[in-house]
């Protein structure tokens, strides 16, 4: 899978600015409590203070995200019996998204948002190799609602569920659906497919399996 999607280096541009813009520090909201007027207030007309301030809730305690992501280890597919490594993949020097060199391992997009992050994560496979099959030959098989296993380097694990496949011709890919940011959490599964062009020695299109975070 010698390219995998064009222009994929302005994509990486977007990205930062996404994940520039998401860690900015939100400000925080305190109430205070305003200074006694120079008028006294009766007992009958006077509000209860709530005291918000009081127990220390800001807005950014208040609407804080908790997803962080894990740095992904591992891919299981058990629908189509895939149980396959990952590893961290970059940008190659043309500005395509690189892939694994074996035809058994996984790459995820570092680049790009962590799986569990609020955004889409990204990890590619090769469809097949000089000598057959590989390790994401049958993902276009996976329907809705099949799970998708990722294991992070520290052991955690979060499950993602199957909701839709679309296939693309490789130069007018969705950059932004597939890579960019999304409030869920969701994990885009990504290899070739259709007519293999010998010329170019690559294949004309490219097959996206999209997954959302399984909740408890």
């Amino acid at each position: 899978m010698k390219k995998l999607l064009s222009s994929i280096l302005g994509l990486s541009l977007l990205l930062s600015a996404c994940q520039a813009q998401e860690a900015a520090s939100e400000p925080e909201a305190t109430v205070e409590k305003q200074e006694a007027s120079s008028e006294e207030v009766s007992d009958s007309t006077q509000k209860p203070d709530l005291a918000l301030s009081d127990s220390k809730l800001t807005a950014s305690k208040l609407i804080k995200d908790e997803r962080q992501g894990i740095v992904p280890s591992r891919l299981q597919i058990p629908a189509i019996n895939v149980d396959a490594t990952v590893s961290p993949s970059g940008l190659l020097e043309n500005g395509d998204m690189d892939v694994p060199n074996d035809v058994v391992s996984t790459g995820w997009f570092e680049n790009g948002y962590k799986p569990g992050q609020p955004g889409n994560s990204v990890i590619a496979g090769h469809v097949d190799g000089k000598n057959g099959p590989a390790v994401f030959y049958d993902i276009g098989k996976l329907k809705n609602g099949d799970e998708i296993l990722v294991t992070g380097e520290d052991g955690s694990e979060l499950v993602f569920v199957v909701n839709k496949i679309e296939i693309y011709p490789f130069d007018e890919s969705p950059l932004r659906e597939i890579f960019g940011f999304s409030n869920g959490s969701r994990l885009n599964l990504i290899t070739c497919t259709g007519e293999y062009n010998k010329d170019g020695s690559f294949y004309e299109d490219r097959l996206v399996v999209y997954t959302t975070l399984k909740t408890a």
